[in-house]
């Protein structure tokens, strides 16, 4: 029985044609990673060929592109906030960053500032051309600007003025408006805050000490209305208290008046029932006319 002859050579050819396959699937594997990219919900993609923008503008989703030659910028389309704070766990850098300004009573006060901005959708390419990150334009224009405002407008109030609700909301409005003139029509400057006006420590304690200075003065101008109530209420008691007695008197003395005169004279009841007091010599004169008007009528007869 013949036997079938065997290419030894046929293993390392096997061996060499995976390794092959096996490198232009990483290889196409790499490719295809580096042609999509994904843009999220929230934010646009600006497409650049050789570092040129192209002035198209990718939705959120997968998109293919040229490795080497084309990439995308993500810009963040969604309102976002730039905090100053004096707080550093609030501010957008790893420091105390709230905006320092002199007041017009030349007191040294720092504000905790928020701004609320978005690029809009339609301008995400020219402002990346412009500006090409949010970080750089925060930098460069929307942190300055705040700043100089701040220092500029806030030195006309007092600092007790600039901490009042009405102080915040006017330098509020103020930065709001002067990034609006400043920045571009792709930025829309949402809101500006005025959070918090910070005092230097020796003019907290400076505060403190008028608001309690004005509290005691305030307890004292109580007590001296409730003194005053008092004395008021019980003197108005007092003098009801003497009418009552003197009503009282007059009560009594034209009791004993009317007692005297039953004593002295003659009470006659009229025919409306009113009593009537007479003295002796009136009760007298008064008989004796009734005696001639007899005689009269007498006489007549």
């Amino acid at each position: 029985m013949s036997r079938i002859p065997i290419d030894t050579d046929l293993s390392p050819k096997l061996t060499s044609a995976s390794i092959v396959l096996v490198v232009a699937m990483l290889l196409l594997g790499v490719v295809f990673l580096f042609s999509v990219v994904t843009v999220d919900e929230g934010d646009r993609g600006v497409l650049k060929e050789q570092g040129a923008v192209t002035g198209e503008v990718m939705e959120p989703g997968w998109h293919v592109v040229l490795p080497l030659v084309q990439s995308v910028e993500h810009i963040e389309i969604r309102p976002r906030t730039y905090t100053m704070s004096g707080d550093v766990f609030e501010g957008d850098v790893d420091e105390e960053d709230a905006v320092a300004f002199r007041s017009a009573d030349q007191q040294q006060v720092g504000a905790d500032i928020t701004v609320r901005y978005r690029v809009v959708e339609d301008g995400v390419d020219t402002f990346h051309s412009e500006w090409n990150t949010i970080s750089q334009y925060e930098n460069r224009l929307l942190r300055p600007e705040t700043i100089d405002t701040v220092a500029r407008e806030a030195s006309a109030l007092n600092a007790t003025e600039a901490n009042s609700d009405e102080g915040r909301e006017l330098l509020s409005e103020i930065i709001a408006e002067s990034l609006r003139e400043q920045s571009p029509n792709y930025l829309v400057i949402e809101s500006v805050q005025v959070r918090d006006i910070i005092f230097a420590p020796s003019y907290e304690d400076a505060l403190e000490d008028v608001e309690i200075a004005q509290q005691e003065a305030e307890a004292e101008r109580t007590r001296a209305q409730g003194d005053a109530d008092a004395e008021r209420i019980r003197a108005e008691g007092e003098a009801d208290a003497l009418r009552e007695v003197q009503d009282a008197i007059e009560q009594e003395n034209l009791a004993l008046e009317q007692i005297r005169a039953y004593d002295e004279g003659t009470v006659y009841v009229t025919d409306g029932g009113t009593p009537v007091i007479l003295s002796p010599d009136q009760t007298a004169s008064s008989t004796q006319d009734e005696d001639d008007e007899i005689t009269a009528n007498s006489t007549n007869d």
